[in-house]
């Protein structure tokens, strides 16, 4: 095979065919030499095709034997394509079929009593004014059991800004008086006079307000990671029933015990919010 050169393909003249011209390139960039047999004339008749795809191949052979690769470029998808991954979707599920695997009953007892003790500790810890009413309802521990402060006392009020609590009936229920006054997260600084408690009332400040609103946020997220370990622990549970049930049925009944725990701490998100509004608006 014999190299053509760059000096005689630049002697073939303008006038070259198509097909000249297109072997003219790719013999100048790639040096692969024609067959010797082949001649170069200015003949409409003689196609130089078959010739160009016989180069092609040799150049493809080429790039392959000389550790060349040729990929394909893959597009990959961009970020709003991936928006959702890793989401599961809703499943309909009702809650007799979920009783198949677990115990949905107890399941929805168990969170909704952790909501329901969110709402007590908001009740008896947080609250922003101190009254009568704010206090009467305070568990007070007496002989081994806990009772209402206004069951074992007398609550009454002698100004604005004192309350008065009468404790003769049951003087031995001091102690826990006066410890679940303290303990009640109002502020409250209780002063015994025989049986006699004195409760000022100190005025509502600005920074009292933003402590109760961090605690409102502190007792919510202590009761989402109660509703997680309930979560948690019945998704176990039905994990235990592997072979027992359909593989789809056992997948669903998984997603449906986290949506119905998400649906509670979304509950309890909006009792913090309406907490804290109270809490931090102006009196």
């Amino acid at each position: 095979m014999l190299a053509v050169s760059r000096t005689k393909l630049s002697t073939l003249g303008r006038q070259a065919t198509a097909p000249q011209r297109l072997w003219r390139r790719m013999a100048s960039t790639s040096f692969i030499a024609p067959p010797s047999n082949t001649k170069l004339r200015n003949s409409s008749h003689l196609s130089l095709l078959p010739l160009c795809h016989s180069v092609l191949g040799r150049a493809s052979h080429f790039l392959q034997s000389s550790g060349t690769d040729l990929c394909q470029i893959r597009n990959y998808a961009k970020g709003k394509d991936k928006k959702g991954k890793g989401k599961h979707n809703k499943v309909h599920l009702s809650d007799s079929e979920m009783a198949e695997v677990v115990n949905v009953e107890q399941m929805r007892n168990q969170y909704e009593q952790t909501l329901e003790n969110l709402k007590q500790e908001y009740i008896k810890n947080l609250s922003l004014r101190t009254a009568v009413g704010s206090i009467e309802t305070l568990p007070v521990e007496l002989e081994g059991d806990e009772y209402p402060l206004n069951e074992i006392a007398q609550i009454s009020r002698k100004s604005p800004q004192m309350l008065l609590i009468n404790a003769a009936a049951f003087p031995q229920a001091l102690p826990g008086i006066l410890g679940a006054i303290k303990q009640s997260g109002m502020n409250l600084n209780p002063q015994q006079e025989g049986t006699t408690i004195f409760v000022p009332i100190p005025k509502v400040t600005k920074e009292h307000r933003e402590n109760l609103a961090k605690s409102a946020k502190t007792l919510c997220n202590r009761c989402k990671e109660q509703l997680r370990d309930t979560q948690n622990r019945f998704i176990r549970k039905a994990k235990g029933k592997d072979g027992e049930v359909s593989e789809d049925l056992l997948h669903d009944v998984q997603i449906k015990i986290r949506e119905i725990a998400e649906s509670y701490m979304q509950e309890a998100e909006k009792m913090m919010t309406a907490k804290q509004k109270e809490l931090l608006k102006s009196s």
